[in-house]
């Protein structure tokens, strides 16, 4: 049987959101699912340092590279089949993780990308913090794909960092959420097919608005394509 090792914990809120989003998509598409229909799987929950504010600092970099290299290996020890990250940050340590385990590693940014390849969208609105923005994490393989990225001002990105820091500690304001609205309503003016939650969090912030825009979330993009692999590969 296989076993689904999900690397999370960086975010616990965003992390058990990926966990609910398995067991709803198994109960839509599976009628009257029994306990043996859920999936098998190995949850690591890591407390690594801040990666928003501090990736650039040595020491936080080098504390997450140390934590993750000790749990990928300790996971190879229970047989896990393949590695899924709910995380967009985390992956910024791609290659190191692939270079540790020999496994197959799903990649959230791959499952995105394909999948507004697939979709046929040509121009979208990254809504995400400012970690992941100097990163390239998505522009990059977008623009391969020839597909047009709109980018928010610096002082959006700061904004953004600073709300989703806020949703993390459980402080969480109404004038939060209504910033990252008016944001929103800002982009339907530069005539963006498509509104990407890149960060994990943002889906939970803005979940009573989801019905006003075109929002694609990369957390349920990655559920999908986790479920897809985990269940046609049996």
């Amino acid at each position: 049987m296989k076993k689904i090792w999900i690397l999370w914990g960086m975010w616990p809120q965003a992390s058990l959101h990926f966990y609910q989003l398995l067991i709803q998509k198994v109960e839509t598409n599976i009628r009257n699912p029994r306990n043996q229909d859920f999936p098998n799987l190995l949850l690591s929950n890591i407390p690594v340092p801040d990666l928003i504010k501090g990736k650039d600092d040595i020491n936080t970099i080098e504390t997450t590279i140390r934590m993750v290299n000790k749990e990928a290996k300790t996971q190879e020890k229970a047989w896990a089949s393949f590695l899924v990250m709910p995380c967009n940050t985390m992956h910024l340590f791609k290659k190191d993780i692939i270079k540790w385990v020999n496994i197959p590693f799903i990649s959230m940014i791959d499952c995105v990308t394909e999948k507004i390849q697939k979709l046929g969208f040509k121009k979208v609105w990254l809504l995400w913090s400012r970690t992941t923005m100097q990163s390239q994490l998505y522009t990059h393989p977008l623009s391969c794909m020839w597909i047009e990225t709109i980018i928010p001002e610096e002082y959006k990105h700061s904004n953004i960092s600073q709300i989703i820091h806020n949703y993390i500690a459980g402080t969480t304001h109404k004038n939060d959420i209504k910033l990252l609205e008016w944001y929103c309503d800002d982009l339907l003016e530069s005539w963006s097919e498509l509104i990407i939650l890149w960060c994990t969090e943002l889906p939970l912030i803005l979940k009573a608005s989801f019905w006003k825009y075109n929002f694609l979330a990369s957390s349920e993009i990655l559920a999908d394509s986790t479920l897809n692999y985990y269940y046609n590969d049996l």
